[in-house]
């Protein structure tokens, strides 16, 4: 098959689908559930794909919320992620019902098309983006063993193939003062929480300064 006669096979069978992946992204928005506890948005995104046909394998990766559907025998193993979790307090404030739609969408329209590419399709419910880093757990624990490609849809203001993104590293910091009597001798004590207010104050005037991106 050329590339346009895929994308034409893939349009054509899969507009059908649009009401019930948006009907499925509104679900998702509707039940925000936090890291590890996806419970409801893990079955109603994961039913959608074994309605469809797909084999699907839940509590991957000994976590309970992940999900692993594949439909295909094809050589070439493509990976698609969903994500399910919401924000503590917020909901879907990162998109996330969007995401987990999105990536049954991709995995539904790519499956028009696997015999003919010669692909196995994987979609991949991934549980705790925001806070617990399971998609880590599920390369550690094998989830992805055998996928030659994974990628995922993230909503955004503008279209665009790349996604520029910014990683977190958790850092610790300690500040030590050292006491000593408040009037005899307080020129020998060294407070702790002024160091701090001088750090926050110096980080906050250097922010407007970073291009973005830093």
């Amino acid at each position: 098959m050329t590339s346009t006669s895929v994308k034409d096979a893939v349009t054509n069978g899969h507009s059908g689908r649009a009401d019930a992946l948006v009907d499925l992204s509104h679900r998702v928005w509707a039940t925000p559930e936090i890291a590890f506890e996806e419970e409801q948005t893990s079955v109603m995104t994961a039913d959608l794909l074994d309605a469809a046909g797909f084999t699907v394998e839940t509590g991957v990766a000994d976590l309970p919320t992940a999900f692993s559907a594949t439909y295909g025998s094809g050589p070439l193993t493509v990976g698609i992620c969903s994500e399910l979790d919401a924000l503590p307090g917020i909901g879907h404030a990162c998109g996330h019902n969007i995401i987990a739609a999105a990536g049954v969408g991709a995995g539904l329209a790519l499956a028009q098309v696997a015999d003919d590419l010669g692909i196995t399709i994987r979609v991949l419910g991934t549980p705790a983006e925001e806070i617990g880093g399971g998609k880590i757990l599920m390369v550690e624990r094998g989830a992805f063993d055998g996928v030659h490609m994974a990628m995922m849809a993230h909503p955004s203001p503008t279209e665009g193939d790349r996604f520029p993104t910014l990683a977190i590293n958790q850092c610790d910091f300690h500040y030590h003062g050292r006491t000593a009597h408040a009037s005899v001798t307080p020129h020998l004590g060294v407070n702790a929480a002024d160091a701090i207010t001088v750090a926050q104050v110096a980080v906050g005037l250097l922010r407007q300064h970073l291009n973005a991106g830093d």
